[in-house]
């Protein structure tokens, strides 16, 4: 720039009067400063600078009063020659942007405090690389610009060339992404995050190798890395330059993984969890994925040493196969015999999948009849009543038992933990917890007048209750003044009549019985928290102490009587001979003895100094001898009356602890924490559940009464009042329904259908599994295939297992495609125009070149600006269109098989479990044929009729749009005959003996998704499309002979299809899943792993929702 203008000042003054009159302000202003501090000629030379710049184009008078303005500060900073240099720059950027040379100016005060003087060129020179000719690129360069200071506060010039450097290679990407993780990196360096050169390393190579994944690492590096300690993310971004470049591996998905398994470790096990990863890392990176998603599972069997252990036999497996990492995979993602077995081997802890048949046998040996053992999890899912609880339960059906026991440092001890769980449960269902009937008398002979009472309470009601429970806990008095306590009370009892049970008929489990409760009386002691307990609560407490077997006998003062009468009652349980077994209506009637005299106590703040009283020991042999009141009628019916709020009196002969005849209010009681080896006892769900099991038709009898068939209001009433009842703690439950018990409601009136001996739910346990006969087959003719089986029992694949017999279905009648298309005229214009919406997708406009379709008018525009400016314009100012063709390729699976037959709107359809197929397979074909011959005479659209029409919609959208497709139905009837079904293959082009194999699509056999899902994936995988489809359509949960039906545990099938898919998944095909099961979450959610999936609850949406998932899934 050495022709600069060499105007004298007055001059000067007089040519910035035709600008705004800030220009002309802030230059003397400046002058006024700079002049005592410039020599003469470098002055000179600062003022006309600026006028030029004013004089550049119409708007140049902006980066002018900024260059005036900014002058003043930055002279403070840089030497003369240094800041005549600053004022060349702003002029040169002024002829490039008045935008960028403006942010340059205004930004240059706070820059010079940090930036030495000799970086000013190179300040300048990479910032300004970033700028190309267009308004994004202008924008980036303004803000990087705007932002110096700010960067540099942390940055050092050095840390900022690489960033400038990493912004221009990401610019050349995206310049909005760009700008984003500009403005990204400023909020991580305002966090004094310390890794900055990692950073922008780690950000040139993802950039490098998959930009696309820039956003999330930096979303996830500015919300998690950047909390963790120095130390740890020093080692988090050395791994993370180790597994850059992994096939199909992205830094963001190994950084969230890894932020969420320490979030769930014990933080102290951290840093030794992050070595472990490093390790993993530097030896199998390919098994780095696996490792963490395994690790909080394995963290609940192992300590971290253990786990260390396991982790370097995995490395020793990689470091002997030296090529080959399969087997090392394999170990670190739990599917090998070895990882297992090692597991098991080193661990204390005792893993409930390991033992469920053991302890299955076990349960069944106590009770003599057959009992399902499952994990807690299952009940919670159901979400009938149990909440989100790792308790051991029972719903009278099943034994719900906890995953993983690592209460105890050795194996054996862990385990009999598990048999204590186990036998208390057990023993509720065999000692007839839930068999409670008020028609029935308990065996004390001195609860007549409360069994009386109760009953005629019962007998004159009217309320509606769901179980004879209920019918007394809260709809009869005392109980039904705090129907809370009342359950609180009776499950102690109760609890405690089954625990002095199982020390008297359980002898080889009664020492380690005791060990457990001393165990919980000890942590309850421990808790020490009576000082914070109100009076009421702590006497509960005391009490339920009492029935674990503690010995002291201080009460809060003023209860000593009552807490030595609640101990006589009690202590009648616990007195059993062959001839004299208390039974649960003995547990409710001391409910009725411990709720009058506990209920009467306020539920008040003790004082911390209030002084104890000690109660006296009751010994055994005072036990006859001793006068029980509630033998009295009169006093049971004042009793009564005094809850209920008449006249009565506490009881006769009494004085009361309160001054009012009226009891005290309820105030904010709180029931005691549960004991943990007892688990999670449900008396009103219990009976509900357990009695759906012995009942035939649409009625529950009971012992002693018969019961009318349950209505959905008195349901209702059990969820609307009932402490049994907990629900799933989740948000998307309360949006989806009406009420917060709208779910339950649903889900406890399907779990009521689905209860009868013969169908057993799939979650509700876990049937041995009975392996078919023979070993691998052979494909002798042609067009069989055979294919293996996965077995998720030894986690390994039966090789050769299913025979595949390949057919092409035969032609049938073509005008069913036409009238098809007829008939749902309306739809089929529907869905048309939706697939007209993303078909210009199919074309992307290109910008800025030289020769194209039309002009482009922001390229013209800045063109003609330029021209006028008297810089050379850019030539580039055309667009054209390129096609972007759609390279798509699907194969839809359709399930053939026979349950299809069902009606749509058959409301008495089995479910889709019920398969109850004969194993012996000629009596299974004389089943198959009677089924389907029902099914032929039905007059009613089927579930496979609405399946055709959707195809046939389907296939009219896919021909329009051009995509590759194909058709398959499969069925079959054991491993040996697995028939899959050709339609129209995917090379086959469309005609009318396509559309007439459509018609021919029919209910055939059972429904082996395994092989036909392998089978698909082969038809695909040699496609020559980018992108792959494999769409399920099936109206059930696979099942099979031998494969799932009754008797053969369920999750065999549900796996094999699971890993199928997962196959599908790993050869670059994405698979989904549409059924018409309405239960079908129930497997789902297993079986799709976290592959996409969607049930349908109207099946005669089928048509219609098939075209629009489609569209979502290939866009």
């Amino acid at each position: 720039m050495d022709n600069v203008s060499k105007f004298t000042s007055e001059k000067i003054k007089r040519l910035l009067k035709a600008y705004p009159e800030d220009l002309s302000k802030k230059y003397t202003e400046s002058r006024k400063i700079l002049e005592t501090k410039l020599p003469e000629e470098i002055l000179s030379q600062w003022e006309n600078i600026g006028l030029d710049i004013a004089q550049l184009s119409s708007r140049s008078w902006e980066p002018a009063l900024s260059y005036f303005a900014a002058s003043a500060k930055v002279q403070q900073y840089l030497p003369s020659g240094q800041f005549l240099g600053w004022c060349k720059s702003g002029f040169n950027l002024s002829k490039e942007s008045n935008k960028i040379s403006e942010s340059f100016l205004n930004s240059s005060p706070q820059t010079m405090i940090r930036l030495r003087p000799r970086y000013i060129e190179d300040w300048v020179t990479r910032v300004t690389k970033l700028y190309k000719g267009t308004w994004k690129s202008t924008n980036l360069t303004c803000k990087l610009f705007e932002y110096t200071p700010i960067i540099l506060e942390t940055l050092s010039f050095d840390q900022f060339c690489k960033l400038s450097d990493f912004m221009e290679i990401l610019s050349n990407r995206s310049y909005d992404l760009a700008t984003e993780i500009l403005e990204s990196s400023l909020e991580i360096y305002s966090l004094n995050f310390q890794d900055i050169d990692e950073l922008i390393h780690l950000s040139v190579l993802i950039t490098e190798n998959d930009w696309r994944d820039i956003k999330p690492t930096y979303e996830v590096i500015k919300d998690q890395i950047s909390k963790l300690p120095n130390a740890h993310t020093k080692i988090t971004f050395d791994m993370t330059r180790r597994l850059h470049g992994l096939s199909g591996f992205k830094i963001s998905d190994f950084l969230q993984l890894l932020v969420r398994t320490l979030s769930l470790a014990n933080k102290n096990d951290n840093d030794q969890i992050l070595h472990m990863t490093q390790q993993v890392v530097n030896n199998v990176p390919v098994a780095t994925m696996d490792f963490l998603n395994n690790l909080p599972r394995l963290l609940d069997t192992l300590d971290i040493d253990q786990l260390d252990q396991w982790k370097s036999q995995g490395i020793r497996l990689a470091i002997d196969q030296d090529t080959n990492t399969s087997p090392a995979t394999q170990f670190f993602k739990l599917q090998s015999k070895e990882s297992q077995d090692l597991i098991d081997r080193i661990s204390s802890s005792v893993e409930l999948s390991r033992i469920k048949d053991l302890m299955k046998l076990y349960c069944t040996a106590l009770s003599g009849e057959d009992v399902l053992v499952a994990g807690s999890k299952n009940i919670t899912e159901k979400n009938i009543g149990w909440g989100e609880s790792d308790l051991a339960t029972s719903d009278g059906k099943t034994i719900y038992l906890p995953d993983v026991i690592k209460r105890y440092n050795k194996k054996d001890e862990n385990f009999n933990f598990y048999k204590v769980l186990a036998s208390h449960q057990q023993a509720l269902t065999e000692y007839g917890s839930y068999k409670y009937d008020h028609n029935i008398e308990p065996v004390n002979s001195k609860s007549k007048a409360i069994f009386k009472a109760l009953l005629k309470q019962i007998n004159d009601s009217e309320e509606e209750h769901a179980t004879r429970i209920a019918k007394v806990l809260r709809g009869s008095y005392p109980f039904k003044h705090d129907p809370n306590l009342a359950d609180d009370i009776f499950s102690l009892v109760e609890e405690y009549r089954v625990d002095q049970l199982i020390l008297k008929k359980y002898p080889g489990l009664r020492k380690f019985y005791k060990k457990v409760q001393l165990e919980e009386l000890t942590n309850r002691k421990n808790k020490d928290e009576e000082n914070g307990k109100k009076r009421r609560e702590l006497f509960v407490e005391k009490v339920l102490r009492f029935t674990l077997g503690d010995k002291d006998r201080h009460v809060p003062k003023g209860t000593k009587s009552k807490f030595e009468d609640i101990v006589r009652y009690l202590m009648t349980l616990s007195r059993i001979s062959d001839d004299n077994i208390k039974s649960v209506e003995d547990s409710m009637a001391v409910s009725f003895r411990l709720f009058s005299l506990i209920r009467d106590i306020e539920n008040e703040e003790i004082e911390s100094d209030e002084p104890q009283d000690e109660a006296e020991e009751i010994k055994d042999e005072e036990l006859d001898d001793s006068e029980d009141k509630f033998e009295d009628e009169q006093i049971v019916n004042d009793m009564i009356s005094y809850f209920s709020g008449g006249d009565g009196e506490p009881g006769e002969g009494e004085e009361s602890e309160e001054n009012s005849i009226n009891p005290p209010e309820e105030g904010e009681y709180q029931s005691p924490d549960p004991v943990e080896y007892q688990g999670d006892f449900k008396p009103e769900l219990g009976q509900l559940l357990t009695e759906m099991l012995t009942v035939s038709g649409d009625e529950m009898q009971g012992e002693g009464e018969e019961m009318e068939g349950l209505t959905q209001e008195q349901i209702e009433e059990l969820i609307q009042n009932s402490p049994d009842l907990e629900t799933k703690e989740s948000d998307e439950n309360q949006e989806m329904t009406e009420t917060p018990n709208q779910e339950l409601l649903e889900n406890l009136m399907k779990e009521l259908k689905n209860r009868d001996v013969d169908n057993t739910s799939f979650s509700g346990g876990e049937p041995t599994h009975v392996d078919e006969d023979g070993g691998p087959l052979e494909a002798k003719e042609p067009d069989t295939f055979t294919y293996d089986e996965w077995d998720f029992r030894d986690v390994e694949y039966k090789p050769n297992w299913c025979l595949l017999h390949e057919k092409k279905l035969p032609d049938g009648e073509a005008n069913f495609y036409r009238e098809t298309l007829t008939n749902n005229s309306n739809l089929v214009h529907q869905i048309k125009k939706q697939f007209e919406l993303f078909v210009p997708e199919q074309y992307r406009k290109q910008k800025r070149l030289e020769d194209g379709e039309e002009a482009d008018l922001d390229a013209g525009i800045e063109a003609l600006i330029d021209l006028r400016s008297g810089v050379t314009p850019d030539e580039k100012i055309y667009w054209r269109r390129n096609k972007t063709e759609r390279s798509v390729a699907v194969a839809l699976l359709i399930d053939m098989s026979a349950s299809t037959a069902e009606a749509i709107d058959d409301s008495t359809k089995s479910s889709s479990d019920d398969w109850g197929a004969p194993d012996d397979p000629v009596e299974y074909m004389v089943w198959l044929r009677s089924r389907r011959a029902e099914g032929l005479r039905r007059s009613y659209k089927r579930i496979v009729d609405v399946e055709k029409e959707g195809i046939v919609l389907m296939v009219n959208s896919l021909e329009m749009l051009g995509d590759d497709y194909g058709i398959y139905g499969f069925s079959g009837y054991g491993r040996e005959n697995v028939e899959f079904y050709t339609i129209k293959d995917l090379d086959e082009k469309f005609n009318d003996s396509i559309s007439g194999r459509i018609d021919r699509i029919a209910p055939l056999h059972a429904t082996r998704m395994g092989p036909a899902i392998r089978h698909t994936i082969t038809k695909l995988e040699d496609h020559e499309a980018r992108s792959k489809i494999l769409f399920l359509v099936t109206d059930g949960r696979p099942q099979d002979r031998g494969y799932s039906r009754e008797g053969v545990e369920k999750e065999y099938a549900v796996y094999d299809t699971r890993q199928a898919l997962i196959e599908a998944r790993q050869k670059g095909i994405t698979p989904f899943c549409l059924t018409v099961d309405k239960s079908g979450h129930d497997y789902l959610k297993t079986m799709m792993d976290d592959l996409p999936y969607e049930v349908l609850s109207d099946i005669s949406m089928l048509p219609a929702r098939l075209p629009e998932l489609y569209r979502k899934i290939s866009t």
